[in-house]
């Protein structure tokens, strides 16, 4: 990877930027990386290199967008950069659809979600007009998520009319995802998909999920996705049971099996389904072992590459990004910080994006220590991420 033209260029361009500013240091560059990937280990597909779903492949013209849609020049372009201030969220994810044939136990969309049969959802039109604005403002990964997104007949289409300026992925139950669907969205230009998985436990998951078949479907959709060469990932919402009694680990075992290439791993949230449960939410020490998880599934080659939503947006890492590096448009067309926070700041069918984009970031004013979904008492400081790179020691 380190040997990579694309990746030289990339941080080759960077630095010659950030040396501008006489607080750049190559030496907290370095530490601001292996930070990064400490816990963590690098991952290739395909030809490109990853260090997680929540960023671009570094060898590609996705990751180079991320890099470039920082403002200012000079020193200010460096400065921006260590404040976390973007141009443009690095992903925004679409609900293209309300459809869905499940009633999830958490699903963070319960008030919007449709019948099956229902006919309330984007036209194939609007929605590339969507995704060409998205591109316009410069946003790097393109999620497809609902409802169920493979219920749309037009998400090859869809696919296709993105550009290597973005990276897409597909956030699905697995509803009868065929090697042949697989394949065929894989040529339209999809990168990956993350299949939910809920338990080892078949009736546990489809009783979850409000489905007979819901478990057959995942495991049956993880296969396919990876036949079809698919960057496949499971999607993992870590209950307190799961997490108390080693079913998370004994799960993480058993994809480790399908030769799954990252398991993400949520924690459950007070918003859609579970905003009046309170109780589902896990405590602060509870949090912190499924931080702990994350380091114990990277470190240890029995389990998969894990991606830990707690650990990433923890003051020791990034933060969190809603409304900054992290957007999202519902099926209506509202666009927010994330698909967990009901607020938004403007509707994509009657707004230019880019106007909603500046408001709704200058309104969320950085990245921030905590899930602000979960605290509404926002912390203010920086996380280390952003110090280690301008070098502050504190």
């Amino acid at each position: 990877m380190c040997i990579n033209p694309h990746i030289i260029k990339t941080f080759l361009n960077l630095h010659c930027q950030f040396r501008k500013h006489e607080d750049y240091k190559v030496r907290n560059m370095v530490k601001c990386g292996l930070n990064i990937i400490i816990n963590d280990h690098l991952v290739q597909h395909d030809g490109y290199y990853l260090v997680n779903s929540f960023i671009p492949p570094i060898n590609t013209e996705a990751f180079r967008t991320v890099v470039k849609m920082v403002p200012g020049k000079g020193k200010n372009f460096f400065v921006n950069h260590t404040e976390g201030i973007r141009l443009a969220p690095i992903s925004t994810y679409i609900a293209v659809t309300d459809k869905c044939m499940y009633h999830c136990w958490h699903c963070s969309a319960s008030k919007f979600m449709k019948d099956a049969t229902s006919n309330s959802q984007f036209s194939t039109l609007e929605l590339k007009k969507i995704i060409a604005q998205l591109q316009r403002l410069g946003v790097a990964i393109i999620g497809f998520t609902g409802g169920e997104p493979l219920l749309r007949e037009d998400l090859e289409e869809l696919i296709a009319s993105i550009d290597e300026r973005s990276v897409s992925y597909i956030f699905t139950t697995g509803y009868k995802l065929t090697y042949q669907r697989a394949l065929a969205l894989k040529e339209a230009g999809l990168f990956g998909i993350a299949i939910s998985l809920d338990s080892l436990d078949a009736q546990r998951h489809n009783g979850m999920r409000h489905n007979d078949h819901a478990y057959d479907y995942a495991v049956e959709a993880i296969k396919n996705a990876k036949k079809a060469g698919l960057y496949t990932m499971s999607q993992t919402v870590c209950t307190r049971e799961l997490l108390i009694n080693g079913g998370i680990l004994k799960l993480a075992l058993y994809l480790k099996k399908l030769e799954i290439d990252e398991m993400r791993i949520m924690e459950p949230l007070p918003c859609g389904a579970l905003k009046n449960k309170l109780e589902e939410v896990l405590t602060d020490n509870e949090k912190e072992q499924l931080k702990q998880l994350h380091i114990t599934l990277n470190r240890d080659s029995r389990y998969p590459k894990a991606s830990v939503f707690p650990y990433f947006e923890s003051a020791e890492q990034f933060g969190c990004g809603a409304g900054v590096q992290h957007s999202y448009i519902d099926g209506h067309g509202n666009f927010g910080p994330c698909d967990f926070i009901e607020p938004t700041f403007g509707n994509v069918l009657n707004e230019n994006i880019q106007y909603i984009w500046v408001k709704m970031s200058k309104a969320i004013n950085g990245p921030h220590c905590q899930c602000i979904a979960k605290n509404c008492d926002i912390c203010k400081q920086l996380p280390r991420f952003y110090k280690l790179m301008r070098g502050y020691k504190k």
